[in-house]
């Protein structure tokens, strides 16, 4: 597996990989099977035991920041490297894909339509999806052991939620039936329908999937 060394501490011998998969590997300095010592930003080549990466070779040094790079800390076009850090990554774009699209059809409302239809309970999924999308940008920022399951439960649920549950309610008895258009954001909240926050949000949740099955490398 190819990644990038996010940092190195040569007093203490470890550092982390950020691997091609989103993940985030520690290593050692004795794990290092290149001629010279790692350091940030180089590419590498390297195995993958749990979290701990073995056989690191060095496949593009790092090179020097040009001198139109301009951004305090070498960061591109100027922008802060937290903020590169967040575009870099396809889980991050496509949580805050997920958050856009449920924040447009109103989701944080969603206690609001409860006792309409008989499967209306199911609302209280729809109220968790940007929670959900929330919490992986955290566990993926930290390099949470639990990064791994959040990211397929939030791509599951992202993909599944925003159609499923329009869906059972409108069957089970809600306004307008299993076509209706009941709803002031479009007939998001009951029914089939295609809208705006959906194809976000479903789209989100994909690029979240493709990214923990590793069919994507990091962008930057």
């Amino acid at each position: 597996m190819k990644g990038k060394v996010l940092g190195f501490d040569p007093a203490g011998g470890s550092g982390v990989i950020s691997g091609d998969d989103g993940r985030r590997y520690k290593f050692n300095a004795a794990d290092n099977k290149g001629p010279q010592a790692l350091k940030p930003e180089d590419v590498v080549d390297f195995e993958a035991d749990g979290e701990q990466a073995r056989d690191i070779y060095t496949v593009k040094p790092a090179g020097p920041v040009s001198a139109g790079a301009g951004a305090p800390g070498g960061s591109p076009a100027g922008l802060p490297p937290a903020v590169m850090s967040f575009l870099t990554r396809p889980t991050m774009v496509g949580s805050a894909l997920v958050i856009l699209g449920a924040l447009i059809a109103g989701y944080l409302n969603a206690f609001s339509m409860m006792g309409l239809g008989g499967a209306s309970f199911l609302f209280i999924l729809l109220f968790a999806l940007p929670f959900l999308a929330g919490g992986l940008i955290y566990v993926e920022m930290t390099g949470h052991q639990l990064t791994p399951t959040v990211r397929l439960a939030a791509g599951v649920a992202a993909i599944a939620l925003p159609v499923l549950v329009p869906l059972i309610v409108g069957s089970g008895g809600g306004p307008g039936g299993v076509f209706g258009g009941f709803g002031v954001y479009g007939g998001d909240w009951f029914g089939f329908n295609i809208t705006l926050p959906k194809i976000l949000m479903v789209g989100g949740g994909v690029l979240i999937l493709l990214n923990h099955f590793g069919k994507l490398n990091k962008l930057g």
